[in-house]
């Protein structure tokens, strides 16, 4: 494993000025657990594998300069070591083109961590929560990197950077951390950055880690592209769908940046939604989600919602659903249905369901948020499914 030094570059190292290329991923978190998937667990970790040989083959194939890879690369709690031996075998497989690893909050570089206490192909470079700065002056290319030494950091890694050597042509940061964009995040911001601070380190390329869905970022000067998520290249939950790629990067002699994606993934994450308007049986019920879910693939992961207004005397028999398709190879029912009852009349009869029905009309025509009308409609969906339960 090369040390994390500051590697000064020699006056008038230039290198040739050719292009170089990178392939870009992040998030992988092999070992993670999956606790909802159960007897599936180990064929999902064989998918992940699957996964990064998928990833080496694009790094062999392309002959690629470098491989970057922006943190949570394993688990650090729960990961194993078998994990950890493959993944030196799989770079080391790539030898001598150089893996680049940037530590997340799932993988930091923390004493006891595989990072610290295995030996790593020469060819790997991790960084450490002290910024590195790895040059490759036959590439006229310097790699900047800072890593996570604890699963929680939250301040700006960027007030530390040291700023770039301008003998090279090329200019690649490598990072796990949140961009603060300003629109709202499902946790919070681990490593904040913003995008001008971002700009402001000048490098002509950010390899970005920590959000698993795919973003790219504009600099605020020239409007070009200069940094990007690739999203995690194998879905880990129901939010992951679809497919799932790698980042395939070129910076020509004049840093002019393309971005090119390579989809990797071994099983997609599909969201079906399928509605039950106007049937009037089991039988048609079956049949009709039959026909919608012959067209998706049985290798995928389906998370399937049923949904809308339903024949009120017809309950989603989800049970029987699960045991109809259970060819699939992994399939899940929610059942977001509400029965299609007169509400005047329930209203005119008086009574409980009067008064929540009554009750959730005066809060909708109160309510300006749309968010809120959002929740106000969920709950009345709940109202009216109770009602329908109650009355058959």
């Amino acid at each position: 494993m090369m040390k994390n030094v500051m590697m000064i570059a020699k006056p008038g190292v230039n290198g040739r000025g050719k292009m170089i290329r990178f392939i870009h991923t992040a998030d992988i978190h092999l070992d993670a657990p999956l606790v909802n998937l159960s007897a599936l667990y180990e064929i999902r970790q064989d998918d992940y594998r699957q996964t990064l040989k998928r990833m080496r083959d694009i790094v062999w194939d392309k002959q690629v300069d470098f491989w970057l890879i922006a943190g949570d690369l394993l688990e650090y709690h729960g990961g194993s070591l078998l994990s950890a031996h493959f993944l030196i075998e799989l770079f080391h497989s790539v030898a001598p083109i150089p893996v680049l690893i940037s530590p997340g909050n799932h993988d930091p570089w923390m004493e006891g961590s595989f990072y610290q206490t295995l030996d790593w192909p020469s060819n790997v470079h991790i960084f450490t929560g002290e910024w590195g700065i790895i040059d490759f002056p036959q590439k006229s290319c310097v790699i900047y990197g800072w890593g996570f030494t604890q699963a929680h950091i939250h301040d700006n890694p960027l007030a530390q950077f040291p700023g770039k050597l301008n003998e090279y042509r090329h200019h690649l940061m490598l990072i796990h951390g949140s961009v603060i964009t300003g629109e709202e995040m499902d946790h919070s911001p681990y490593a904040p950055m913003t995008v001008g601070s971002l700009a402001q380190t000048e490098v002509n390329y950010v390899a970005l880690g920590h959000i698993h869905k795919a973003m790219t970022f504009t600099h605020p000067r020239s409007g070009k592209i200069f940094a990007a998520y690739p999203g995690s290249p194998e879905g880990l939950s129901s939010k992951e769908t679809g497919e799932r790629h790698v980042i395939l990067g070129t910076l020509d002699e004049k840093n002019e940046l393309t971005l090119e994606t390579i989809p990797v993934h071994s099983r997609q994450i599909r969201k079906v939604t399928i509605t039950l308007a106007g049937l009037e049986s089991i039988d048609q019920m079956m049949s009709h989600v039959e026909e919608v879910l012959r067209h998706e693939d049985k290798e995928n992961l389906l998370y399937v919602t049923i949904e809308g207004e339903r024949t009120a005397h017809l309950a989603v028999p989800i049970s029987l659903m699960q045991s109809r398709f259970k060819e699939f190879f992994f399939i899940r029912f929610q059942d977001d249905t509400y029965p299609d009852i007169d509400q005047e009349q329930i209203k005119r009869s008086g009574g409980v369901w009067n008064k929540w029905l009554t009750q959730m009309e005066k809060l909708e025509e109160q309510c300006s948020d749309d968010r809120e009308k959002q929740v106000l409609l969920l709950a009345k969906k709940e109202v009216l499914k109770r009602i329908g339960g109650a009355l058959r």
